[in-house]
């Protein structure tokens, strides 16, 4: 699914960020957010490639200047619009969302930290959560803490939130991903843990009626049972790059792999960008686990031993060193 960064600001600090760097490195050179005209440049990039579903993020989207803005054009021009939010919106913001009454833009809020925030913070959250609920899913990254602590009280207080503000029935999940300066992701070595944690939380959420989702992450063939109960979510090799587009209109394949960037108006479409992408990942020269050289399916190319970003940065580490 492509995306577009939208801003480089952001409320929180999450550790765990896997776009933490690459908004380093933009505000560095000080853009902020995604001028109108490179906005512009965007949709008709879309356009052009018969694709009409916007992914928006940062930083936080709804922190651009002329957010309201974003969301109106696409709906003139027939988008369907997901906007990745952590839910810290201002409530003038989020009367101006309850009036517009889009019926094609929906929200995905993290909700990793939301029980750890200070009540005046949650509270603004939850004004979000209440006004415009039907258009509104959560997600939640599991990071390492949920790996050495692993329990059901994540999924039950996300079940709490659904149950209490009325929002969509359904729960994206993320794992906490390596990038440049970031913490708390998923060590190599205990993605089998994430399978045994994915498939208690799935099955209590699906008992419950709630859809599970998990966004684009391999993991190692050999920590999946033949018998997972999690075909549905869970596979081993990455053919799918997700395409990331920047606020300057640089374009990556995706976050952990954004060292290497390309410009938009360097592809006529997104067909074009992504087989770009696909030809580039098939021939790079991944570092695995010792374990791993002679598995059957690395060398049938079946799997990728995980996250390819999790294997070009110990790559780079171990050029440097």
């Amino acid at each position: 699914m492509p995306t577009v960064m939208l801003t480089t600001r952001c409320q929180n600090a999450c550790p765990w960020c896997f776009a933490r760097s690459k908004m380093d490195q933009y505000r560095s050179r000080g853009i902020a957010e995604m001028n109108w005209q490179d906005f512009l440049t965007v949709v008709w990039f879309y356009e052009r490639s018969g694709y009409r579903q916007m992914n928006l993020l940062g930083g936080e989207p709804t922190t651009h200047s002329r957010f309201m803005d974003v969301l109106t054009y696409l709906a003139s021009r027939g988008f369907s619009t997901l906007v990745a939010t952590n839910g810290i919106i201002s409530e003038s913001l989020v009367d101006a969302l309850t009036q517009a009454k889009f019926s094609n833009v929906g929200f995905m809020v993290n909700s990793t930290f939301y029980f750890d925030h200070a009540d005046d913070r949650r509270r603004g959250r939850d004004y979000f959560l209440r006004s415009v609920p039907r258009a509104i899913g959560l997600s939640y990254t599991i990071t390492q803490r949920d790996v050495e602590q692993p329990n059901l009280q994540p999924v039950l207080d996300r079940l709490f939130l659904i149950m209490r503000f009325g929002l969509r029935r359904h729960i994206q999940f993320q794992i906490a991903v390596p990038g440049h300066d970031n913490r708390g992701f998923v060590p190599f070595d205990q993605h089998g843990a994430v399978v045994e944690l994915l498939q208690s939380w799935t099955h209590v959420l699906l008992k419950n009626r709630i859809s599970v989702g998990l966004d684009c992450h391999c993991i190692p063939a050999c920590c999946i049972p033949s018998d997972t109960q999690l075909p549905f979510l869970l596979r081993s090799s990455c053919t799918d790059f997700m395409v990331d587009i920047g606020p300057d209109l640089d374009v990556w394949p995706c976050f952990p792999l954004s060292s290497k960037t390309f410009k938009l108006e360097q592809f006529d479409t997104l067909a074009e960008l992504r087989a770009f992408f696909a030809s580039r990942g098939s021939t790079e020269s991944l570092v695995h686990e010792g374990d791993c050289e002679a598995c059957p399916e690395r060398l049938s190319k079946s799997c990728d031993a995980g996250c390819r970003g999790f294997q070009i940065l110990r790559k780079e580490s171990d050029r440097a060193a």
